[in-house]
């Protein structure tokens, strides 16, 4: 049974790379041969983008995490590199001979936006892992926990801010064309900051009920200890649960599809077919942001299972010997 699973996924993992290579040379020749303002061109720019974002999707869960995490870091270090060379060039009009550097940037520049954010999810719940025990310094500063609620709560008001500041920016002629580096800038760190807010603030949502911010605590406490939590106490029991529904792979989902919102707007989303401005598009993918991160940070523990299941065994045999 495991091996022809196995062999189904191998198949299927075989058939996306071929229509990965296949939506790349239209990508490549749609640039070459139509003018820039043509539908056609932008057409292909959307199709694109929807391709890799849930290409990416789907490899997150075909494949081994680890393996996923390699191909991000590849992935995200070359495309930044490339895309700052180029901007460089760009900027101090220095002309490049030899290939088509332009649509090699934009083509880099869709494939490290769609894998960004799950990417960026699998690297929080990693963080996540490495971070929650109580006794480690930060976790605990001179006996005062802060809550992660409220750190979500800080970067929120962040996103907010660099929000207005781009709604500001564009206003600006010389943005829309030769800085639109800075937007693009602008519109990650929304999506980081606005992710992992929305994310901390509905993983610690009991707590921030409970008004629970600053906390006071023993740093030398030890309860039940799994080699990630510490303490795990009878009060952790709620804070381990995972809802009926599964939350995280529509938040997945709803997050890949609102950073291309945010980072690329109307080439995501064609005015021409769906009627809507560059700045509602934005918008859009701001609450949709917002909305993928609370989803999996609601269910940010059936995720973790899935990424670390031998820490998940270990977590759920402490949270049974206290539900007895």
């Amino acid at each position: 049974m495991k091996k022809g699973f196995f062999v189904f996924k191998a198949v299927f993992i075989f058939i996306l790379l071929i229509l990965s290579s296949i939506v790349l040379y239209y990508f490549f020749y749609y640039n070459q041969n139509y003018d820039w303002q043509s539908i056609a061109l932008r057409g292909n720019w959307m199709v694109t983008i929807f391709y890799f974002t849930i290409f990416f999707y789907a490899l997150f869960f075909l494949i081994n995490f680890r393996l996923f995490n390699l191909i991000f870091v590849i992935i995200i270090t070359f495309g930044a590199i490339l895309w700052l060379i180029i901007y460089l060039f760009d900027l101090f009009k220095i002309e490049i001979g030899f290939w088509d550097w332009y649509t090699i940037r934009d083509s880099t520049t869709i494939v490290s936006i769609c894998i960004l954010s799950p990417g960026f999810t699998l690297n929080q719940i990693k963080f996540i892992k490495n971070h929650s025990n109580q006794n480690e310094k930060g976790k605990v500063f001179r006996n005062f926990h802060i809550h992660e609620g409220f750190v979500g709560i800080i970067f929120v008001i962040l996103a907010i801010i660099l929000m207005i500041a781009f709604y500001i920016l564009i206003q600006f002629k010389i943005m829309n064309n030769k800085l639109k580096i800075i937007l693009a800038i602008t519109m990650i760190l929304l999506y980081l900051f606005l992710f992992s807010g929305s994310f901390l603030i509905f993983r610690d949502r009991r707590d921030l009920i409970n008004l629970k911010f600053i906390e006071k605590r023993n740093p030398t406490i030890n309860n039940d200890r799994s080699t990630v939590f510490n303490p795990i106490t009878q009060d952790s029991i709620q804070f381990f649960k995972s809802p009926h529904l599964i939350l995280y792979s529509f938040g997945l989902l709803l997050n890949s599809f609102s950073l291309n919102m945010l980072v690329h707007g109307k080439d995501f989303l064609l005015e021409e077919i769906f009627k809507l401005k560059y700045g509602i598009v934005v918008f859009l993918g701001f609450i949709f942001c917002f909305i993928g991160g609370a989803l999996i940070g609601i269910d940010w523990y059936r995720l973790f299972g899935k990424i670390y299941p031998t820490e998940y065994q270990e977590i759920e045999k402490i949270l049974n010997k206290l539900r007895n």
